[in-house]
C-alpha cells in the first residue's frame, strides 16, 4: 500500500507540472514587454521532447520594430556526440535554462535587422486581424488518417498594453494538408516563415 500511495503520488504531481506548463502563464519577460513596448508577437515553438521557452520575438514601439530571440544556446546540439565532457557540460548548461524564469536575461538577444526589412514583414501579418486569431487546439483530437502524435506545438503571445493573450496551435503545417483550408492555420504558417525568414537575415 505505501508504494502505491507513492505512485498515485508521483502520477498526480506529473500531470500537475503538465498543467501547469500547458497553461504557460505570462513570465516576466511577457510582462516587460507589455509595459514597454506598443504590440509584440511572441512566437513559441516547442515539442513534447523539448517544451522549454524557444521564442521568436517582433515587437513594435510607436514606429520602430525590434526582433528578439530567446531560446537555450545549447538547444540544438543536445544529442549530438562531442569528446570530453562537453556533452555533460551542455546538458547541464540547457538544464539550468530551463529552471530559469523567462525575463530579460542573458538569454534575451536582440538582433539587429534594418528598419527597411522589420517594417514591410511586420505590416504583412496584418496585425489587426493577427489579434483576432483563434486557436486550433482541437486539432490534437483529431483521429484516424489526420493524426499527427509528435507534431510542432506552436503558441502564439499576442501582447499590447490591454491583455497578453495566447492563441495555441498543434502540427499546423500537416493539418493544412490533411484536414484541409484554415483561415488561422494559414495566418500562423505565414507568422512562423516571416520569423524565421528574418531570423536568417542576420549577419
Amino acid at each position: 500500500m505505501p508504494w502505491c500511495r507513492f505512485r498515485l503520488a508521483s502520477l498526480f504531481g506529473l500531470l500537475g507540472t503538465a498543467l501547469v506548463s500547458r497553461a504557460q502563464a505570462p513570465s516576466p519577460l511577457h510582462s516587460f514587454f507589455q509595459q514597454h513596448f506598443d504590440s509584440t508577437l511572441v512566437y513559441q515553438s516547442s515539442s513534447h521532447q523539448n517544451a522549454s521557452p524557444n521564442y521568436l520575438i517582433l515587437a513594435k514601439h510607436q514606429n520602430r520594430l525590434a526582433f528578439f530571440t530567446y531560446t537555450s544556446p545549447y538547444r540544438d546540439v543536445l544529442g549530438h556526440y562531442y569528446p570530453g565532457p562537453l556533452v555533460q557540460k551542455f546538458g547541464q548548461e540547457d538544464s539550468r535554462f530551463r529552471a530559469t524564469v523567462p525575463d530579460t536575461n542573458r538569454y534575451l538577444l536582440p538582433k539587429r535587422i534594418a528598419e527597411e526589412t522589420l517594417r514591410p514583414s511586420w505590416y504583412s501579418l496584418v496585425p489587426p486581424q493577427l489579434w483576432a486569431i483563434p486557436g486550433d487546439e482541437q486539432a490534437r483530437s483529431a483521429t484516424g488518417a489526420c493524426m499527427s502524435e509528435d507534431g510542432e506545438e506552436i503558441t502564439l503571445y499576442l501582447i499590447d498594453k490591454k491583455a497578453i493573450r495566447a492563441a495555441r496551435f498543434y502540427a499546423p503545417t500537416f493539418y493544412e494538408v490533411c484536414v484541409g483550408k484554415d483561415a488561422g492555420r494559414q495566418q500562423v504558417i505565414q507568422l512562423r516563415n516571416t520569423l524565421q525568414q528574418l531570423l536568417q537575415s542576420v549577419h
